[in-house]
């Protein structure tokens, strides 16, 4: 700095950090952390030395070419002194801060000095990585170039720990993209499970397999002792395709006991296309994922605790939620499946129909069914849209090229001290709002939401 004397030109700091970082190597990082995260920590454990004397300013200044265009104008008395000013061959800027009545100067800092002075001010430990508008405060009281606030911006925005550990205080990126409604029951379904339980119940099950048809709403669970390939694709073989029919699309996460071998076979052999969600965005499944907080709590209030008989209560649980009114579509999820009224306990004069012949009650079975469908397109489409106003406000929507670098959010637990972004990754494909990214070291890749990415930023100061 330019009130450092003269004798002693050189910033050095070693933190105790350092230190003991140096003394105790952690031989088994390597997969821990990115490659780039590692060159980070090779330059703070550098002793972060600034040479920020006045000899090597007046250096630098003199082959800078807008410092020298204002020393010049300066000379010829162009420019009014009141800014600037030249003492021990060294141009100052005049400036006045805001709510200050006293003008003082401070050192106009060259080109090639520019990224040295904001790494000082934002790498070094005692700037601690704080934000753009903390750190140029600082700096705008030191010292002055051109669009200092702008190359503090560019220079933050490309730093990687501020990437990967700063926490995001807007939405997550990423509009809403419906499901586009099917055109019948059957047409679209939904898998996942519920569960674990903490204990297994005294029928011995532990999980539920619920499986919801997009057009109708309608539900069906399994309840289950475990979650395995076997189990699931039995369940849903059993109690679903044989009872109801084959789906032509089912929606599933990336679970391994969706994501194998088994239902793989088993999908191509029905003619099903299956079709897997983002990791870890479990929007992307919304359905039965909703419903799954539904009957949650209607089944906490029936089971008696003691004797843990919850999967006794799951069948009734399920009868009051299918033969209920479904707030989108404004039917039963029984009455879009099945074409008529449920009956229910008390209806003892259920509704008749008289036909001249057997076939008349397939047309107005048609006839009825048509009309459900009309309705309840005309309000889920309505109601589409207006989740899609209110996911949509205040949010962006970045769109990502093939071959972007970008950050990926460590899903699930992360201790307090990690990382909330690792990489960077690659892209390698682009389906938006999905992307599969590639890891550039062990060339691994995996298909994530555009929500979990974050871009990453060349540094062209």
């Amino acid at each position: 700095r330019p009130d450092i004397d003269g004798h002693h030109n050189h910033l050095n700091v070693t933190t105790r950090s350092m230190t003991r970082i140096n003394q105790h190597q952690s031989p088994n990082n390597d997969n821990a952390k990115s490659k780039s995260t590692n060159d980070d920590k090779e330059l703070t454990l550098k002793h972060m030395t600034f040479n920020f004397s006045l000899e090597r300013i007046s250096q630098e200044q003199k082959n800078d070419p807008e410092i020298l265009r204002i020393r010049q104008q300066l000379l010829q008395k162009e420019f009014d002194k009141k800014n600037y000013v030249i003492e021990n061959d060294v141009l100052y800027k005049i400036i006045q801060l805001p709510r200050a009545h006293t003008k003082f100067k401070i050192v106009f800092i060259p080109l090639t000095m520019q990224e040295e002075v904001i790494s000082c001010y934002h790498d070094h430990p005692t700037a601690a990585h704080f934000g753009v508008n903390r750190t140029w405060l600082k700096v705008r009281t030191v010292c002055y170039w051109s669009n200092m606030k702008k190359s503090i911006h560019d220079y933050i925005r490309s730093c990687e720990k501020c990437a990967k550990f700063n926490i995001r205080r807007t939405a997550p990126p990423g509009h809403l993209h419906p499901i586009e409604y099917p055109q019948g029951p059957l047409e679209l379904i939904s898998m996942d499970f519920w569960g674990p339980t903490p204990q297994y119940s005294t029928n011995g099950n532990k999980y539920v397999l619920i499986i919801t048809d997009y057009y109708t709403k309608y539900v069906i669970a399994c309840p289950l002792p475990n979650n395995t390939a076997t189990s699931t694709a039995k369940s849903f073989v059993e109690q679903f395709v044989f009872k109801f029919g084959i789906p032509r699309r089912l929606v599933t996460d990336q679970g391994v006991h969706f994501n194998n071998e088994l239902m793989q076979n088993l999908t191509m052999l029905l003619g099903t296309n299956h079709i897997q969600t983002s990791a870890y965005h479990p929007q992307s499944n919304g359905l039965v994922e909703r419903f799954n907080a539904t009957f949650h709590p209607q089944l906490s209030k029936l089971y008696n605790a003691e004797l843990n008989d919850w999967d006794d209560y799951l069948a009734p649980v399920i009868y009051a939620y299918n033969t209920g009114e479904h707030s989108t579509t404004g039917y039963s999820p029984f009455q879009l499946m099945f074409g008529r009224y449920p009956i229910l306990p008390i209806n003892h004069t259920p509704a008749t129909f008289k036909f001249n012949r057997p076939s008349d009650y397939w047309m107005k079975l048609i006839k009825c069914m048509n009309v459900y469908r009309q309705v309840a397109s005309k309000k889920i489409l309505v109601h589409q849209q207006q989740s899609k106003q209110r996911f949509d406000k205040n949010r962006e929507d970045p769109q990502y090229e093939i071959n972007d670098l970008v950050f990926y959010k460590v899903p699930g637990h992360r201790p307090k001290l990690e990382e909330r972004f690792s990489g960077p990754y690659t892209i390698i494909n682009k389906q938006h709002p999905s992307y599969t990214i590639q890891n550039n070291h062990s060339l691994t890749s995996k298909r994530v939401h555009v929500s979990d990415l974050k871009l990453v930023y060349q540094r062209h100061i």
